[in-house]
């Protein structure tokens, strides 16, 4: 609720109320409702998202084999990770292991959803604050504005470099946004020398790009002392829990497969187990105000919306990634880790 606001994001204000509809920084539909006090201080703020979480209901009576095609339906950025997290389950309904090609597939078919899903991050929702600052004007604070920031050239290089990523997907995958590749311990179909090839000369290219996409994150964002003074402010974006990431067996930060380790806010480890597992380390909780359902480290225990060590809450992101883990197994990733 302290970041920006972007021009087509309405802001509307009472003396008590202020309303930001809709949100522009995500996937989807969302507001945000911030109720203040006599004084002028927040007193209550709530983030409302609208639409039903219905996809459990359309999964029941359908053939388990369908299953990863209709997760990966959840949303148009992610659907690499949702189609290979449920084939994955496939492989554990029916026992199958998949031979070292089919995971070779599935780690670069992952490896690509992972290039055109941070370039469109980064470049289309991040940059307008990232790269613009927090000083801009709210009305260039958008795709155009990063555009005229950065320059034409560099617009045609993310639009050049997410297509490679694209392509990559669409090949293995079958669709460029919603995949069908994955079976039951294995893929659809192998690759062709001739795509091999074009996949490798497009990965060196987006390889050199992500080297640039870096320099400009080093000397334009972590440059800028206004934006530092914003983020790195602990009253404002600090948040102790527990932390859950995938690590190898290295203790290296892993996306595709691995074991799940979980640290306390000291950094601590405290648990370390495999997929299946989960039900003995994490629980879901039920609030009668949301369609989410709260997960919760078991262990510690469901103590409200609280943070701490005393509460089971946890984050599963890219910061709790590199919280657990000692760095990543590529040389360029690691220098930068």
């Amino acid at each position: 609720m302290s970041g920006p606001i972007l021009s087509d994001e309405k802001t509307t204000s009472t003396s008590k109320r202020i309303t930001i509809d809709p949100i522009t920084r995500l996937e989807g539909h969302g507001k945000i409702e911030i109720f203040l006090d006599d004084s002028g201080n927040v007193a209550n703020a709530y983030w409302q998202v609208p639409e039903l979480r219905g996809f459990e209901a359309f999964c029941i009576g359908r053939s388990v084999e369908d299953l990863n095609k209709i997760t990966s339906r959840l949303c148009g950025v992610c659907p690499g990770a949702h189609h290979l997290c449920s084939t994955k389950a496939l492989d554990g309904v029916f026992n199958a292991t998949p031979p070292p090609t089919a995971i070779k597939l599935r780690e670069l078919f992952y490896a690509a959803h992972y290039v055109h899903s941070h370039i469109a991050h980064f470049y289309a929702l991040a940059a307008a604050d990232f790269v613009l600052g927090p000083c801009a004007p709210a009305a260039t604070r958008n795709i155009l504005g990063v555009v005229g920031a950065v320059g034409v050239p560099v617009g045609a290089e993310v639009i050049k470099h997410r297509s490679y990523a694209q392509k990559v997907q669409e090949v293995i995958g079958g669709k460029a946004t919603h995949p069908v590749c994955g079976l039951p311990g294995g893929m659809a179909r192998v690759i062709t020398e001739d795509e091999r090839k074009k996949f490798e000369a497009m990965s060196k290219s987006c390889v050199e790009f992500a080297k640039f996409t870096q320099d400009i994150f080093a000397n334009v964002v972590l440059k800028n002392k206004d934006y530092l003074d914003i983020i790195l402010n602990k009253d404002i974006y600090y948040q102790e829990t527990y932390n859950l990431g995938t690590v190898d067996k290295n203790d290296k930060i892993n996306f595709y497969d691995g074991t799940q380790k979980m640290i306390d806010p000291d950094g601590n480890e405290v648990a370390r187990y495999k997929d299946k597992e989960y039900t003995k380390y994490i629980a879901e909780h039920v609030l009668p105000w949301s369609y989410e359902k709260f997960c919760y480290f078991k262990p510690v225990g469901w103590k409200g919306l609280v943070a701490g060590k005393d509460s089971g809450i946890y984050r599963a992101t890219p910061l709790s990634r590199l919280n657990v883990s000692k760095g990543f197994t590529t040389p360029l990733a690691q220098a930068e880790y």
